[in-house]
């Protein structure tokens, strides 16, 4: 395991790349989003969780980690200013032709690592379409579900929320401003939609994030300090490590 190499595509060169391509045949698709979080995260909290998360997941599977759209399949954040969505079609297409362009060069191993809820349908087509066109395997690893079940019992999986404002911390505190946040919507009725609409059973489609939260964003900051967002971002990396490996030892 290199968990001393940087393994980022845009901070190594060539050669560097072409040789952890060479050791390991896999890469790392960062998947996430730009989008509303309040007035307290920035509008790319998305995109920052999973590239935090996703340089240990890299380091620890020896993997290229590849540089990817920070925009995402969110047209339920689109009233809000500062929103920017992607058609399906489109990030499917951007998806394919990053993985393809991979595999040119050796890649036989494709890990879509994602926070944002949004992108799920485009990344679990996409995959599939590789898999159909290429020699290739993948493994989607949800790490917005991973940080839900692991902190279960000190925090949920809320819009904006602690488990939202930890990964940020842990990649640039000075992002993370709670003082300002003022304004939750109120809690209990955007948690029971949330719940309804993460069912796997019967759920509907959110059409605009305000039918939950006019603000935009709820949840409970209480618990959000430094210490926390760097045992979160450990302990989510390594569950993505382990799984995703385990997986591939399966598959293979």
């Amino acid at each position: 395991m290199q968990t001393n190499e940087n393994h980022y595509l845009l901070e190594i060169t060539q050669p560097e790349a072409e040789e952890i391509l060479r050791r390991s045949q896999t890469v790392i698709i960062p998947t996430g989003s730009v989008e509303q979080h309040g007035p307290h995260l920035p509008c790319g909290t998305d995109h920052y969780a999973i590239m935090v998360i996703s340089r240990k997941v890299a380091a620890g599977l020896d993997a290229l980690l590849l540089p990817f759209s920070h925009s995402g399949v969110t047209h339920f954040h689109a009233s809000f200013p500062g929103t920017i969505t992607l058609r399906q079609e489109t990030y499917v297409s951007l998806l394919m032709d990053t993985a393809s362009s991979m595999i040119r060069h050796g890649a036989k191993r494709i890990v879509f690592v994602n926070w944002h809820e949004g992108n799920t349908p485009a990344i679990n087509y996409a995959a599939a379409q590789l898999q159909q066109e290429y020699e290739v395997r993948c493994v989607v690893a949800q790490a917005c579900y991973i940080a839900a079940q692991l902190y279960k019992d000190e925090a949920e999986l809320t819009h904006a929320g602690a488990l939202e404002a930890l990964p940020v911390l842990a990649y640039k505190p000075e992002f993370v401003k709670l003082e300002r946040a003022t304004n939750p919507s109120p809690y209990e009725a955007a948690k029971e939609f949330d719940e309804l609409r993460r069912s796997r059973a019967v759920y509907p489609l959110l059409a605009d994030i305000r039918q939950i939260a006019p603000t935009g964003w709820y949840g409970d900051l209480s618990n959000v300090s430094e210490e926390k967002a760097g045992e979160l971002v450990e302990r989510v990396s390594t569950e993505v490590v382990n799984s995703v490996s385990s997986i591939f030892k399966r598959l293979d």
